[in-house]
């Protein structure tokens, strides 16, 4: 319509609705459904959308983890699938760019797994600035905060100590990492991480002591440490661990942030449903007279309610103190005349408790790359089936989540070690051979064993791993690893086991096991096999 209520002309009006449909093509930008029209999200780049609202979100998360037992099982099932008991090192030298034949690579990089294992294993724990901890302890401890607060941070000073090497590793609190004084930031420089022109870390700057460690240490809560992160020769100083999920990052956000407030609703849930419970198995009682205090006050002509009140009280309390009749496993009670005792009732329904927990909690192991079973290790209602599909699924993002924290934060501490090493001349290298500082990512080229995948049905899974090898789709080395085992460990071992069966006149197991492997790779699969499993 137009100013005088007459309608607009037909070109305008369809000029008007084509506008209109090309502004909303997509139903997301729409306004016109009520669950769009107050969406309003502000727009905000990497960096600024958690590093205005980090410190909040890392104080809730660690707040859950310490109190909710959903949320500390969830960390620790992460830290036990990614981490285990700890990493074996598999060094794996280039031996193409380090001018090294296969077998020199070899016996190199098995020189320096012995030297590793050494350092990995010894119990005065040198390797840790702290010494409370071996190599795997410090790789479970920056795991845990990887898993809970988004990110784990360590420096790596240079302390000569009872093990021969001045490398060591101090896992640091990233809550530590901000900017001094408290100052806003920069371009180049953003939540207590220093950057080039690029965006690239090339400093840290950290609290000597935590904000809140505030007994006997709140003067170090207002100085920062300036750590590079490597030194002029590239030597690793410091690492920084986290999951970038959006361009511009600088800081590591938790993987706890999007289900953090449904976490919060279900373990209050929890919480109102135990104490309601507890409430409704409680039986209360309360007698019923049928005496009017007022009424009571004028019949008696008393001029003090409070004393006729004390003097009832008082005549009822000498009444039920009196000695009463006993029966064997009963009491029988005299009451007042008139009065009578009423039970309260339970009238609280819970039906919906176990579905709306249960709802919840997929949706935070969804969240946090885990199985409902695993992360409320209730696997009750598991088939063969799903609990094999989940167990690759879950294998696939846990193996993701162990490579990126290998190289982010397990290699860089390998590098630092690795070339004092070669500064101390404790590898034997051919004359050729390119050296360490020529070459450094060559030489720290390596794997690292993690825990096993494990296995659901270990017959139907060593039969399929025996065909892979059999028939040349895998090797020793993959299907050891995949178990958490070296492969080169494990074929040492099986020798020293077969001269030793050899030399007691034992026959080796192995000779035994050949016939089972040969009949796995020859015996068709019977139909249906594995039904019954899968039924259950």
């Amino acid at each position: 319509m137009d100013g005088y209520g007459n309608p607009l002309p037909a070109a305008v009006r369809t000029a008007a609705r084509r506008r209109y449909s090309m502004s909303a093509a997509y139903s997301a930008a729409s306004n016109e459904h009520a669950s769009m029209a107050a969406w309003r999200p502000g727009t905000y780049s990497g960096h600024s959308a958690l590093g205005l609202n980090r410190d909040v979100v890392v104080d809730r998360i660690n707040d859950a983890v310490r109190n909710s037992g959903w949320a500390s099982a969830g960390v620790t099932r992460l830290v036990d699938n990614v981490v285990g008991s700890g990493w074996r090192l598999s060094s794996k030298p280039n031996a193409r760019t380090l001018n090294l034949t296969e077998d020199e690579a070899d016996e190199i990089g098995d020189q320096i797994e012995a030297l590793w294992s050494d350092v990995a294993t010894d119990p005065r724990n040198w390797f840790d600035a702290e010494r409370t901890k071996s190599v795997s302890g410090i790789l479970g401890l920056a795991a845990r905060h990887r898993f809970t607060d988004g990110e784990a941070f360590a420096v790596l000073p240079y302390r000569m100590g009872g093990n021969g090497y001045g490398t060591c590793v101090h896992v640091i609190d990233p809550a530590r990492l901000s900017n001094p004084m408290g100052q806003m930031d920069t371009e180049t420089l953003r939540d207590g991480v220093e950057l080039d022109e690029y965006g690239a870390p090339i400093g840290y700057h950290v609290r000597k002591a935590h904000a809140g460690d505030v007994f006997g240490r709140m003067r170090d809560t207002f100085i920062w440490d300036h750590i590079e992160r490597e030194d002029e020769f590239g030597r690793p100083l410091a690492v920084h661990s986290y999951e970038a999920t959006r361009a511009g990052m600088t800081r590591g956000a938790s993987r706890w942030a999007p289900i953090l407030q449904q976490l919060k609703q279900v373990s209050d849930y929890n919480d109102y449903e135990l104490q309601a419970a507890s409430l409704n198995a409680v039986m209360a009682a309360f007698i019923k007279t049928p005496f009017d205090m007022d009424q009571l006050a004028d019949s008696l002509g008393a001029s003090d309610i409070g004393k006729s009140i004390n003097s009832l009280g008082a005549a009822q309390a000498a009444a039920y103190a009196a000695d009463p009749i006993r029966l064997k496993g009963a009491q029988i009670n005299f009451l007042n005349p008139g009065e009578d005792v009423v039970f309260t009732k339970s009238e609280h329904p819970n039906a919906a408790f176990e579905v709306f927990v249960n709802a919840g909690l997929r949706n935070v192991a969804s969240c946090v790359g885990l199985t409902y079973e695993q992360l409320t290790m209730d696997w009750s209602k598991v088939n063969y089936s799903s609990a094999r599909a989940a167990l690759l699924e879950i294998w696939r993002g846990l193996s993701s989540e162990k490579s990126s924290f290998a190289h982010s934060f397990m290699q860089p501490i390998y590098w630092a070690w690795l070339e004092e090493v070669f500064d101390q001349g404790r590898i034997r290298l051919p004359a050729r051979a390119v050296s360490f500082e020529a070459n450094p990512a060559g030489w720290v080229r390596a794997a690292w064993i993690g825990s096993g995948r494990g296995w659901v049905d270990p017959e139907k899974e060593a039969k399929a791993a025996a065909i892979r090898l059999a028939t040349g789709l895998t090797t020793q080395e993959s299907e050891s690893a995949e178990q958490g085992r070296d492969w080169k460990e494990d074929t040492i071992q099986r020798a020293r086991e077969l001269r030793f069966a050899r030399k007691h006149g034992v026959t080796p197991g192995e000779a035994a096991s050949a016939g089972v492997v040969s009949r796995f790779v020859n015996e068709p699969t019977k139909p249906g096999e594995g039904d019954e499993e899968e039924n259950k």
